[in-house]
């Protein structure tokens, strides 16, 4: 059976969990985003509404080839479905479940790099043609390395950290410029996620670090869902 990397046996299960959390709070995020568009007709909440949505179908699609990896029953019953066009001795299943990566990634990565847009000073980047025009290039990027990174995983969370990087360092500007408290707070937050994927890229060095970087992970959307709270009621 094909995975990305292997983990820690005693915390199987818990990964599930905290991306349930965290595709449950990214999904909550969007929706609140879009309302705001939805009022204000700001394009940049409409781009972060996306994001988000794709930061859901990311942890979704993670969520769901670890629970095949890591429940029998899960298992038993994908390759019921997929026995029809895998083969009988599904000899076939391992483009499946590269796909199912595919997709994990290529949302996460273009959910960051959305961001990484959203958090620049504004200069009509998502509105004007001629800049919208040189994204296409980005989303090339970005699906050459969700394909290269079916073979070699380091270089997703290689290259989601960069892009994280680069967010909190938009932000990290922002609140110098503004002083804004809930701009500091989602620097915060995008650190706390960053840390996350760096310690995803030394797995292979300790199955442990895999434990620790979806905690870090789970605290940073954690803590996007307060300061979205903070946000809403005022």
């Amino acid at each position: 059976m094909f995975r990305l990397f292997f983990t820690p046996e005693w915390f199987n299960g818990w990964d599930i969990v905290f991306n349930v959390v965290s595709l449950l709070i990214a999904f909550l995020i969007a929706g609140y985003s879009w309302r705001i568009y939805r009022v204000n007709k700001d394009t940049k909440y409409a781009y972060f509404s996306l994001a988000f949505i794709l930061v859901f179908v990311g942890l979704l699609f993670k969520s769901f080839t670890s629970g095949v990896l890591y429940f029998f029953p899960v298992r038993e019953v994908v390759a019921d479905v997929l026995r029809p066009v895998a083969g009988q001795s599904l000899q076939l299943s391992e483009l499946f479940y590269r796909g199912a990566f595919f997709v994990q990634m290529m949302a996460m990565l273009s959910a960051w790099l959305l961001i990484f847009f959203i958090s620049q000073k504004s200069r009509a980047r998502l509105s004007k043609f001629y800049e919208v025009s040189q994204i296409g290039l980005f989303i090339y990027l970005v699906l050459l390395i969700s394909i290269v990174s079916n073979f070699q995983y380091t270089v997703f969370y290689l290259t989601s950290a960069v892009l994280l990087s680069l967010i909190v360092l938009n932000y990290y500007k922002s609140y110098l410029n503004s002083g804004n408290k809930n701009t500091k707070k989602i620097m915060q937050a995008f650190m706390l996620i960053l840390m996350g994927n760096v310690f995803f890229i030394f797995v292979f060095l300790f199955q442990s670090f895999y434990a620790v970087g979806e905690i870090l992970v789970l605290l940073g959307f954690l803590f996007l869902l307060y300061t979205y709270n903070k946000v809403k009621r005022r």
